[in-house]
């Protein structure tokens, strides 16, 4: 059989080219940027971040791997929701079983950071949208986006369980005194959806519908099973819509309201060998994410309330037998609240932040699950954090966290102890080097008590380990340059297996390791043009089988040019991905690793004027059949999308 994707060799060739490229561009263009450092002044690659320490402190100061997205990077990116930019962010990858994250019931998307499956915590404004260890973050508009916030390593001292291998913040923007409506509406040919959105006083309201394409194949064909070689059954994707609502108040200078609500309802038939329908899956996925934010600058104090509600419905139609069933019913939410203080201390010269955290979660599988064997579970949790920075000197500080978590669990109660260190030194105005030393944990799903057939669900650990980094950031005004070498080693990882009668649950299965180093360049040439360019190389792999076996991509490649002059502006991003895991099937009858995924996008933007703005979006340029996951689920064919909004 002839090989369609590149082999281990020439991927390193075409790597270590790139990066001899990437390494000319950024070290001997100096004197160009020297040129164009006159028109590029107000441009700051330096950014404000809010995540990594629980207060503000530039990029340059924070002593961790860090990437912000600006809302206008969004933009110029083409990217249609937060969880489709994330893809294009050095260390991160997906799992989705549907385009730009989409769910299928429980078939959730997965936001990868550093090879770890289900490791990242996603925030809203700094609450926690998580539920059942899966995120989603959809329900935010990217029109409401201040700026994204990606923390890799070790977050779960200051921001408790799931924060394994990072933390993303989606930070929204605060509606002001100003009044303006915008109308839009896209058409393509995949998505279509009309979008209404207004700023009225302290507050904004964004409404938007979207109408789903049908796709003959989400799951590459000719897949066979490495135990008996049966044909796999593919997917497909008929019709479907989702309804969004995103409404933002500021009630007065120091509380905020926010609340996204998000109506999916999507159709997954599954496609004899034959080309025939199997089964078709319905869903409707409801989900409610609210949070109620108090910031007092002036006592350093903040209080985050947060509620998350959904409530996912899937149902299934056999074409054999004509009859439908249920195929799962969930009902789930999480609440917490989260309070902190800072303190200014020894003449301004260290911070000491510490914090409350109390918890709730809730699940309940439904009457007609097949696999529902417990229910209304509830874990109620508390804990105690803080973190004291020392600077020793002007040019040198350490960091110092802890947190204490207890756990009141359905199965087991837990108490977790989360020790982190870190370090940063100045090197000079515009060079910092930092190291980061961190323990992080993830409590089991609850979900995961409930389809086991055993009684033994209690014996289940909570996955932990700890994270070792150190990093270098040179950034001025007009370019910035990060590098990161790091190791991560998680012991007790999750992983689902399934019972004789094909239902499935949770184990410890194994641990998980990963080393590896990260590159990022950002280069602002002048006012029309600016590029970036991201390079990982990693080696994820977990002892599930008995022996260490690579888990995750290995390679990761990511790059991007933008050109804006006057009423036009031009992005093409491209991305990929290599030296991949094993599928987890067989493909065209032999045992092989995924195929690379390559994947080139670009975006057209024409601003006539101030008020309206034409916008053409273009997907998968290659049209290739990328897989997402070692599943064979594919991301998007070829598609575009033109739009147009009028501001008044």
């Amino acid at each position: 059989m002839k090989k369609q994707y590149l082999t281990k060799q020439a991927i390193w060739k075409k790597m270590c080219l790139g990066l001899l490229v990437a390494n000319y561009l950024c070290f001997s263009g100096s004197g160009a940027l020297a040129a164009a450092k006159s028109e590029a002044e107000t441009f700051s690659l330096d950014s404000v971040v809010v995540t990594a320490q629980r207060s503000e402190t530039r990029d340059l100061n924070t002593p961790a791997a860090v990437t912000v997205i600006t809302a206008a990077e969004l933009k110029e990116t083409g990217a249609i929701s937060v969880f489709d930019a994330l893809e294009h962010t050095i260390g991160f990858n997906s799992i989705s079983f549907g385009p730009a994250g989409t769910d299928y019931g429980m078939s959730a998307g997965r936001t990868i950071i550093r090879g770890l499956e289900r490791g990242a915590l996603i925030l809203v404004n700094g609450s926690p949208i998580n539920l059942l260890n899966y995120n989603g973050s959809n329900g935010i508009p990217l029109e409401a986006v201040e700026k994204v916030e990606v923390i890799r390593g070790a977050g779960s001292t200051l921001y408790g369980s799931e924060a394994l291998a990072g933390v993303v913040n989606i930070i929204t923007k605060k509606p002001g005194s100003s009044q303006q409506n915008t109308i839009g509406i896209t058409g393509g040919n995949y998505n279509q959806n009309w979008s209404v959105s207004s700023e009225f006083g302290n507050s904004a309201i964004y409404l938007k519908r979207e109408y789903i394409a049908a796709v003959d194949r989400t799951s590459r064909d000719n897949l066979t099973s490495k135990k008996d070689n049966a044909l796999v059954q593919p997917y497909g994707l008929d019709k479907g819509t989702k309804d969004s609502f995103y409404f933002t108040t500021q009630l007065s200078d120091e509380l905020n309201f926010n609340w996204s609500y998000t109506d999916l309802q999507s159709n997954r038939p599954r496609y004899n060998t034959d080309g025939s329908r199997y089964m078709l899956y319905k869903y409707d996925d409801v989900r409610n994410n609210l949070n109620l934010s108090y910031d007092n600058k002036d006592d350093n104090f903040k209080s985050v309330l947060s509620f998350n509600k959904r409530h996912a419905f899937g149902d299934k139609y056999d074409y054999d037998t004509g009859d439908w069933g249920i195929s799962e019913r969930y009902n789930m939410y999480g609440i917490n609240w989260d309070n902190q203080k800072a303190w200014k201390l020894r003449d301004d010269r260290d911070t000491l932040i510490a914090g409350v955290t109390l918890a709730r979660e809730h699940y309940n599988g439904l009457p007609g699950n097949t696999a529902v064997k417990y229910n209304n579970a509830l874990r109620n949790s508390f804990a105690v954090y803080g973190a004291y920075t020392y600077n020793i000197n002007p040019e040198f500080s350490t960091t110092l966290g802890l947190r204490e978590n207890v756990i009141k669990d359905y199965a087991t109660d837990k108490n977790v102890f989360l020790p982190q260190i870190q370090t940063l030194y100045k090197i000079n105005d515009n060079t910092s080097w930092y190291t980061n030393i961190g323990k992080s944990f993830q409590m089991p799903a609850l979900n995961q008590y409930f389809s086991k057939q055993s009684t033994d669900f209690n014996r289940l650990k909570p996955q932990q380990g700890w994270n070792y980094e150190t990093g270098i950031k040179i950034i001025d005004n007009n370019q910035s340059f990060k590098a990161a070498l790091y190791h991560m080693d998680i012991k007790d990882q999750f992983v689902w297996k399934k019972n004789p009668d094909k239902t499935d649950y949770m184990a410890n299965a194994g641990n998980f390791r990963n080393t590896g180093m990260e590159l990022e360049y950002v280069k602002i040439l002048n006012n029309n043009w600016k590029y970036n360019l991201g390079f990982s190389y990693s080696n994820p792999e977990n002892n599930e089988n008995g022996s260490w076996e690579q888990c995750n991509s290995r390679i990761q490649t990511t790059a991007g040019i933008t050109y804006n002059q006057e009423k036009w502006l031009t992005n093409v991003n491209f991305l990929f991905l290599g030296d991949r895991e094993e599928s987890y099937y067989k493909i065209n009858g032999n045992i092989s690793d995924i195929p690379d995924r390559v994947q080139l996008n670009a975006m057209i933007r024409y601003q006539p004027e101030r008020n309206q703005s034409v916008i053409l979006n273009l997907y998968n340029i290659l049209d290739r059949n990328n897989s997402v996951n070692k599943y064979e689920n594919l991301d998007l064919p070829f598609n575009w999308a033109l739009s147009y909004n009028y501001t008044f």
